[in-house]
């Protein structure tokens, strides 16, 4: 009797840690390439009970106890955090929190229990299970109890199990729809944290605070001991070669790159100068390492290292959701193959190369084409020159040219809404940027050689995602200023409230807090910072009890602030709106206003009184005394900015540069010959001033030299310059005169 044949049944395989690794890496990619040093900091895992979260848990503790020196984004990992939600909506939810706590301790990770309160929704008398939206007000809570415990862990890195089936399962969800191919993307591997928008510290900010710390968790300041032989390298090169190379070889003007956040400005001493505010970054990043991994290998781990798991019975409930009946349908029945998951899968990945060769390409040109010219983060206003895509008219027009422009108008049509989208999204109140099909008739305007029916008219303002674009125009090209749009009158106005009540008993009339009241007062900490009207980050802190209020600069209080200022300040206050805040831009600008409760029949209104401009530094006189306020810029896209323009810049026959009254006013376009008049003046004036230093300085040496019976060689090269620069002034004269007159 022969020996039976042996059968090799293949089952899913658990996950490696060498291949955990892998994945972590490839996915968590540093956000600040240029960090010099970086300490070791927590990383937090939003763990929910499934199999999934439990064997990313276990995937995490075993990677920690065998890689020490494990980098995940910036900083090394010191440890792993549990954060588990208790979304208290059915028996035995606290109970499973605990026992899932008690399972990560087992396996060494410590664990902390957050149960979301639904007491706003109990006191109305409702039940949270019968929410028409339950689903998205749980996501929305439970996004913002991870972000508010990772700030409190200190921890910018967040992971989530989400693995290859959900992906599959999305994408799926979104064809259905009808989503087209940027939604066909699916789960993102890494991204900020979303429903966080208003929480400082989680969302695309906090580095700036972490950076003003004694010992900050990210460094970009070279090591001391580098420093010192820099110096020395410096000091040995500057005798050796002139500062001019010297600056070069560092590239001192692209410094400023080296350090997130920092916007620099050129200093024009007929603008008043305006300390431009720092731009936030940072934040808490998600990132998902488990995309990878269909969820037969997660199960296959769990069971092999022993690790249990909590299923939810909701999840299997296919009438409950869309995605639960979707799931139901994968696994119970044969999809056609353009279904299944292969498929569906390629498909993803063939849409995520396209969109994100889109966005490459929509960089590349705003980079090239330097559009942004200005970015004032102070009055959040943006002047940007837009580059033509239309051919150039001396280029060889080539058979066919025509159809081949014709066929390519719908992926330019693409890049350019996509970069107008990056740039409205530095002036944008919204928390979230225009979808691309909303801006189609923008696209239109702003390159009409793009529209299929171009119509040659002149360029007009018009608004868009809360931003104005107002339009510069120049004999050579079209500048675009973008301003926040005015706000409607069927709308409250973006407001921010802090919390206490200001005793004005307590102030002197005359000079500020002076009274034994204030004097045993002492300065609170800073209040976390609020973002207001979707663009400013804005805090204060006071060493007396009081109530400020956050609203844009209102007319009726902006007289009675002016008087309050003192007659130089008063002045610079005038330059600095009509430069930096044009026109109605200054009624966009966020005040600081002290609140008193009203008196008499107004006692139900409360008195508002104007204090300060936090994002112009202005305030009224001692006010320093006892409050302080801070003021900072949105996240932005700093790579956009401080760029010239691929052979030297371009300029602009008629239109006022930085050092202009308004950066929105524009010179019409004059004849040549008052233009060459206009420099004529100009030139001369400085001519002439260089004369008379010259003069000066000869007489200066005339009168050192008198008791020497022969001039130095000093003196006698003074003479001849003077000599020489007058001869040369009345040349420059008919030089002049003749081009004005147009010969």
């Amino acid at each position: 009797m022969s020996a039976p044949a042996r059968v090799f049944h293949h089952g899913p395989k658990p996950v490696s840690l060498i291949e955990f690794r892998d994945a972590l890496e490839a996915v968590c990619l540093p956000r600040f390439p240029t960090v010099r040093f970086a300490r070791p900091r927590r990383v937090a895992l939003a763990v929910s009970g499934g199999v999934d979260s439990m064997a990313m848990a276990f995937l995490f503790s075993s990677l920690f106890k065998t890689h020490r020196a494990l980098k995940i984004a910036d900083n090394p990992a010191e440890s792993a955090f549990g954060i588990i939600i208790d979304h208290q909506l059915r028996e035995g939810s606290g109970a499973e929190a605990s026992s899932v706590a008690q399972e990560l301790k087992r396996f060494g990770m410590k664990a902390v229990i957050k149960p979301l309160n639904w007491r706003d929704v109990r006191r109305d008398g409702m039940d949270p299970a019968s929410l028409p939206n339950l689903e998205g007000v749980a996501r929305t809570m439970r996004y913002q109890m991870l972000g508010l415990t990772c700030r409190y862990l200190q921890a910018t890195s967040l992971f989530f199990a989400h693995h290859r089936d959900d992906h599959y399962e999305t994408v799926l969800m979104r064809l259905l729809a009808g989503h087209g191919y940027r939604g066909l993307q699916g789960i993102r591997a890494a991204n900020a944290i979303p429903e966080c928008y208003e929480l400082h510290g989680v969302y695309k900010s906090g580095l700036l605070d972490d950076q003003m710390q004694r010992h900050p968790f990210l460094s970009f300041k070279p090591p001391n001991k580098e420093m010192k032989r820099l110096r020395m390298i410096l000091r040995n090169d500057f005798h050796d070669e002139p500062w001019s190379h010297i600056k070069t070889y560092l590239g001192i003007n692209d410094m400023s790159a080296q350090f997130p956040g920092h916007i620099t400005r050129d200093i024009d001493p007929r603008v008043p100068y305006l300390t431009p505010l720092n731009c936030e970054d940072g934040g808490v990043h998600i990132y998902r390492p488990l995309l990878e991994f269909d969820k037969d290998r997660l199960i296959a781990t769990c069971e092999a290292n022993g690790v249990r798991w909590f299923e939810d019975h909701t999840n299997t409930d296919p009438t409950l959701t869309t995605r639960n009946a979707l799931r139901h349908m994968a696994r119970s029945y044969k999809l056609p193959e353009a279904l299944q998951k292969p498929a569906i899968l390629a498909l993803s990945q063939r849409a995520k190369q396209r969109a994100k060769f889109e966005e490459a390409e929509a960089h590349r040109l705003l980079v090239r084409e330097a559009v942004i010219q200005d970015f004032d983060p102070n009055a959040g206003t943006l002047l940007i020159e837009l580059p033509s895509f239309q051919t150039s008219a001396t280029r060889t027009r080539r058979l066919f040219a025509a159809a081949r422009d014709e066929a390519r108008k719908p992926r330019r049509r693409a890049i350019a809404a996509i970069a107008v989208r990056k740039l409205v999204e530095f002036v944008t109140p919204y928390l979230h940027s225009p979808p691309l099909a909303n801006l189609d008739n923008v696209v239109d305007r702003l390159f009409p050689e793009l529209s299929s029916s171009p119509d040659g008219e002149i360029p007009k303002a018009f608004s868009i995602a809360g931003v104005v674009f107002e339009p510069v125009l120049g004999p050579q090209s079209t500048r675009w200023f973008l301003s926040r749009a005015p706000y409607k009158s069927n709308q409250p106005l973006p407001e921010r409230k802090l919390p206490g009540y200001l005793n004005y008993k307590l102030l002197s009339a005359a000079d500020g807090f002076r009274g034994p009241q204030v004097r045993h007062g002492h300065w609170r900490s800073w209040k976390m910072a609020k973002i207001w009207d979707g663009r400013f980050w804005i805090r204060v802190s006071a060493c007396v009890p009081a109530r400020f209020h956050i609203r844009p600069l209102l007319p009726q209080f902006a007289r009675q602030f002016r008087l309050a200022l003192p007659q130089k300040e008063r002045g610079r206050f005038e330059r600095i709106l009509k430069y930096y805040a044009p026109g109605k831009v200054r009624y966009s600008l966020p005040a600081l206003y002290s609140v008193e409760a009203g008196k008499g029949a107004d006692a139900a209104t409360p008195a508002l009184t104007l204090l300060a401009l936090p994002s112009l530094g202005i305030h009224i006189p001692g006010l320093e005394r006892w409050v302080k306020y801070e003021a900072r810029y949105k996240n932005v896209d700093v790579s956009l900015l401080g760029l010239k323009r691929r052979g030297g810049e371009r300029p602009v026959v008629g239109y006022r540069s930085r050092s202009s009254r308004s950066r929105r006013r524009y010179i019409p376009l004059e004849s040549t010959a008052v233009a060459w008049s206009n420099t004529h003046r100009l030139f001369m004036a400085d001519a002439e001033l260089l004369v008379r230093l010259i003069m000066q300085l000869e007489e200066g040496l005339t009168k050192r030299l008198a008791n020497r019976s022969d001039m130095s060689e000093a003196g006698r090269a003074a003479v001849a310059g003077r000599r020489a620069v007058r001869g040369i002034l009345p040349e420059l004269h008919s030089v002049t005169e003749k081009r004005a007159c147009g010969s």
